[in-house]
């Protein structure tokens, strides 16, 4: 399989491929893959018969090289009265109706910007952010009846009838 790397820089070097262009990131390489660098293409070729994880690495590597040249964002929205966000150094700090306030490190990998209601998240790996993603909105799952909660913003949400057929 080639890849093609317009204006990236890259570097191999103890099983791992580093990549940069604006933004900076490494990738794992398996020990049944091989890579091979020509010109500015990526030539990359499955040594074992394990179709899953060569295709499960290719879609990682394009999803990175995709992710250099624009960062991957996901946006979550805060709903509910008294339902407050604050950053600290690498910490975001949620009120979300606990008698406490929750901490969350945040990764060094991710960047954080918050607005009044919402968080805006940042990062070159996608895999990765939808990892932090999820955290982050299982921590005050949402409910549409009472409109509070943490949310992604595109995600949309049905309410159950609770009427009885006959």
């Amino acid at each position: 399989m080639k890849i093609l790397l317009n204006n990236i820089n890259y570097f191999l070097k103890n099983d791992f491929l580093y990549l940069k262009n604006v933004y900076f990131c490494k990738l794992f390489i398996p020990k049944f893959i091989s890579i091979l660098i020509k010109n500015d293409t990526l030539i990359v070729e499955n040594l074992k018969r394990q179709k899953c994880m060569f295709n499960a690495f290719i879609s990682n590597l394009n999803n990175l090289i995709l992710g250099i040249k624009n960062l991957w964002t996901k946006k979550l929205e805060i709903s509910g009265i008294g339902y407050k966000i604050s950053l600290e150094k690498n910490f975001l700090i949620l009120f979300v109706g606990y008698s406490n306030s929750i901490k969350i490190i945040i990764p060094d990998y991710i960047k954080v910007n918050i607005n009044k209601n919402s968080i805006i998240l940042l990062s070159v790996y996608k895999d990765k952010l939808g990892v932090f993603t999820e955290k982050l909105t299982k921590i005050k799952k949402y409910d549409p009846y009472k409109k509070k909660g943490i949310f992604l913003l595109n995600k949309s949400f049905t309410k159950k009838s609770s009427k009885k057929k006959q």
